[in-house]
C-alpha cells in the first residue's frame, strides 16, 4: 500500500489570525525552537494537538532509542485544542445517545483518554487549574427540557450516575435563574486548555523534539517522508498526520471530514463584587442539551467563558465580520443569564473547527507504507483524541488491549457529499437548531 507519490503542497495553513482568549492570558512563552536546516528522525509528527502530542508521549515512552519529532505550525496550546472549552469528558450525551453500543465504546475511550491526561497533569504538576469538578446539561425552555430528557435517558442506559438538578439547585451554582433544570454528572475535569496544552508539550520525553511556528509547506514522498517547513525540512522514515481537519489541506482525508466552528469569549476577571452574581462554587461547567445551546464556564481564576454560534467552517477562516457577529451574540448570551455582568468586558473572541463524521466513524491507524492519520472527530475531542494518540502508539508496538480493540471496531469515517451539496445540507441543519432552539441559547 503506496503512501502517495511525488510532492503534495500544503493548499491552507492552520493560523487564521484569530485570537484565542485562553492563550492570552498565559505569561508569554519562552522562544519556539523552529525547524531549521535538515532534521532526520525516526518518526514524523505533523500536529501537537491532543492526538499527536498523546502519540509522540506514549511512543516515546515505549520506544526510547527512536527520535521523534512534533512539527506544530503555531505555538502549542494556540491551536484547536487550545481553543476549546476546556472540558475532558469522561462522559458525554450531547442530545442523548441514539445508539447504546457507540455510547458505551465512546464512554471507555473517553475515560482512556482522561485518565491518561490526568496521571500526566498530576506527574508533571502541570499548572492549567485542572479541577475534577464535572459538569451540568442545562435547559431553559421547552425545546432544551426534551433534548436533556434525552441525555438523561442515555446515561441511564449507559449506568452512568447523575442526579437532577432544579432551577434552584441551579441558581445557588451559578447565580442565575436562566436554566430551569439540569442534570449533574460527577468524572469529568475542567482545565485551562492552552495552559494543559502548553505544558503537555514542555514535558514531552527526551527522545521527542517539538518544533513550533513551523507550518508544513510542502510534503515529499522521499527517503521516507521530507516535510518542508520555511527555514529548513524534517525528513522521517515515518509520517504522522495528527493535523485534525488540516490533513485535506495536504490531499489526505478529503469528504471524510465535517468542519463545524463553534466560538467562544473569555471575559477578564469578575471583581469581587460581580462574583456576587455567579454563585457559590467559585466555578461551574455547564454544557448545554440543546445543539444550539451554550456552553458556559466559570473559572477558578473568575472569568466567564461564553461559547455558542455553529458555522460551516471547510474556509477555515473567520472574518472579522463573523467574530464580531459571534461575539455580539455571546454579549447577548451573558446578559441574559447575568444583567448585572453585560458589559463585562471580554479579552478575546475566536473560533475553533470540530469534526463532524457521517458514520461516527474514525481516521485512525497505517493509511500507506509508513504512513499513519489519527484524527479526533465528533463527541468529546480531547479525551477521545488523546486515547487515540495513544492507542495508536501502542497499536504500533504490538501492545493489545481492550481499548485498542474497542478503537479498532470504529468504522472508517464514511464518505461524504461534496461541496456545494455538504455545506447546503450543514447549513440548512445549522438553520434549524437556531430556529427550534433559539431559546437555549
Amino acid at each position: 500500500m503506496a503512501a502517495f507519490a511525488g510532492v503534495r503542497k500544503v493548499r491552507r495553513l492552520p493560523n487564521d489570525g484569530v485570537r484565542n482568549g485562553w492563550y492570552e492570558t498565559l505569561p508569554p512563552p519562552a522562544q519556539a525552537r523552529r525547524v531549521a536546516g535538515t532534521v532526520t528522525v525516526d518518526w514524523a509528527v505533523i500536529g501537537a494537538g491532543a492526538c499527536g502530542l498523546a502519540f509522540a508521549r506514549r511512543l516515546g515512552e515505549l520506544r526510547p532509542s527512536d527520535s521523534v519529532a512534533v512539527v506544530e505550525a503555531m505555538r502549542v496550546g494556540y491551536g484547536t485544542s487550545g481553543r476549546n472549552a476546556g472540558f475532558m469528558l469522561s462522559h458525554h450525551s450531547h442530545g442523548g445517545i441514539r445508539d447504546i453500543q457507540v455510547g458505551r465504546r465512546n464512554d471507555r475511550l473517553f475515560s482512556t483518554g482522561l485518565a491518561y491526561l490526568r496521571e500526566t497533569v498530576l506527574h508533571h504538576q502541570i499548572r492549567c487549574d485542572w479541577s475534577d469538578w464535572g459538569q451540568i446539561y442545562v435547559a431553559a425552555a421547552a425545546e432544551g427540557e426534551a433534548h436533556l430528557r434525552a441525555v438523561a435517558e442515555g446515561f441511564s442506559a449507559l449506568d452512568v450516575p447523575f442526579r437532577q438538578i432544579d432551577r434552584n439547585a441551579l441558581e445557588e451554582i451559578t447565580g442565575t435563574r436562566f436554566y430551569g433544570r439540569g442534570v449533574r454528572l460527577q468524572g469529568s475535569a475542567l482545565v485551562q486548555p492552552a495552559a494543559m496544552m502548553r505544558g503537555l508539550g514542555r514535558t514531552l520525553p527526551a527522545n521527542v523534539d517539538l518544533y513550533e511556528d513551523s507550518p508544513v509547506l510542502e510534503l515529499r514522498a522521499e527517503d521516507g517522508f521530507r516535510l518542508i517547513c520555511p527555514d529548513g525540512a524534517v525528513v522521517g522514515r515515518r509520517l504522522v498526520l495528527a493535523n485534525h481537519v488540516f490533513a485535506e489541506e495536504m490531499g489526505f482525508m478529503g469528504r471524510r471530514i465535517v468542519p463545524i466552528a463553534t466560538f467562544a469569549s473569555l471575559t477578564r476577571p469578575l471583581t469581587d463584587d460581580e462574583r456576587q452574581h455567579v454563585g457559590g462554587e467559585g466555578q461551574f461547567g455547564l454544557l448545554p442539551a440543546s445543539p444550539n445551546g451554550s456552553t458556559v464556564r466559570l473559572t477558578l481564576d473568575g472569568r466567564i467563558l461564553m461559547r455558542n454560534t455553529l458555522w460551516y467552517a471547510r474556509k477555515k477562516r473567520f472574518a472579522g465580520a463573523l467574530i464580531a457577529s459571534a461575539e455580539n451574540h455571546h454579549r447577548e448570551s451573558l446578559r441574559e443569564r447575568w444583567p448585572a455582568l453585560a458589559g463585562v468586558e471580554f479579552v478575546a473572541t475566536w473560533g475553533g473547527i470540530m469534526g463532524f463524521t457521517r458514520n461516527e466513524g474514525g481516521v485512525f491507524g497505517e493509511i500507506g507504507d509508513g504512513l499513519y492519520a489519527v484524527l479526533t472527530t465528533d463527541a468529546a475531542p480531547m479525551t477521545r483524541g488523546t486515547a487515540a494518540g495513544k492507542l495508536l502508539a501502542e497499536h504500533i508496538c504490538g501492545i493489545d488491549s481492550e481499548e485498542l480493540r474497542i478503537l479498532l471496531s470504529v468504522p472508517r469515517a464514511a464518505m461524504l457529499p461534496p461541496d456545494p451539496i455538504l455545506r447546503f445540507l450543514a447549513e440548512r441543519r445549522i438553520r434549524k437548531f437556531e430556529t427550534t432552539d433559539a431559546a437555549e441559547r
